[in-house]
């Protein structure tokens, strides 16, 4: 690979997979080109590497020189560094289990994009950063989910929001009963709280933790009813369990 094609990248890393038994690849989403796969090549072996395992815990902030990989093949990277040190999630349980569950739902946007989104980019940045140094977070995954449709374009449209009903399949509310697929009270008084709210107050919606995993249900399927290849993420058990009543 000619030095002449790298780029810094900048990167949030989403996942790894071990291949062979000293090898890992990364999966990232990258402000430059979107979903990405990079091998790190060695970096389980002993002795000297210029990667580290620790570098690349889910949705850590990366920044490292890379090409763009070809269609469906891996690439490789140079000398990765942090670019934020998160200084609360990796010793916060809650914290954790949210980046775990998050990585998993930005991957498969990402994978759905096929491309780079700098808007998406820098807000997954800003609120990764804002997880790590608040503690507000009972809501914080509904939130960021609901906020990550305006940028890849089913956000909901809340010009009727009085209606009693917000069908799911057509992103509007309605005054007539979908059959299926959709929110009513008292889950629809939560869900357009966090739509109209900033991250800084969503500590002051008071949920219970029956409607809160109701709600986080009903959203999952909102993204399983517009992206294609969306699949409940396999960690959402695990974040149901770990929240509690506010």
């Amino acid at each position: 690979m000619s030095s002449k094609t790298k780029k810094t990248i900048h990167a949030v890393n989403l996942g790894i997979v071990k291949y062979g038994d000293t090898s890992l690849i990364a999966n990232c989403y990258t402000l430059e080109y979107g979903l990405q796969s990079y091998m790190l090549k060695g970096i389980l072996s002993r002795g000297k590497k210029k990667n580290h395992r620790a570098l690349f815990e889910p949705l850590t902030l990366l920044e490292f020189e890379a090409s763009k990989n070809k269609e469906n093949k891996i690439g490789y990277l140079d000398e990765a560094k942090i670019t934020y040190v998160f200084t609360s999630i990796p010793y916060n349980l809650t914290k954790k289990a949210l980046v775990l569950f998050l990585a998993e739902i930005i991957h498969q946007v990402a994978r759905e994009e096929q491309g780079p989104n700098k808007l998406l980019f820098d807000y997954i940045e800003k609120k990764l950063i804002w997880l790590d140094t608040n503690h507000s977070l009972s809501l914080f995954h509904l939130k960021i989910m609901l906020d990550v449709t305006k940028y890849i374009g089913f956000y909901p449209n809340i010009s009727n929001s009085y209606k009693p009903y917000f069908d799911l399949e057509t992103g509007c509310f309605t005054s007539i009963k979908p059959e299926k697929n959709f929110i009513e009270n008292p889950l629809k008084k939560y869900f357009i709280q966090l739509l109209g709210i900033d991250f800084d107050m969503i500590g002051k919606i008071r949920i219970l933790k029956k409607d809160k995993i109701k709600l986080l249900n009903q959203v999952i399927t909102y993204f399983e009813l517009h992206l294609q290849q969306f699949k409940p993420p396999k960690s959402l058990e695990i974040l149901n369990e770990i929240f509690k009543v506010p």
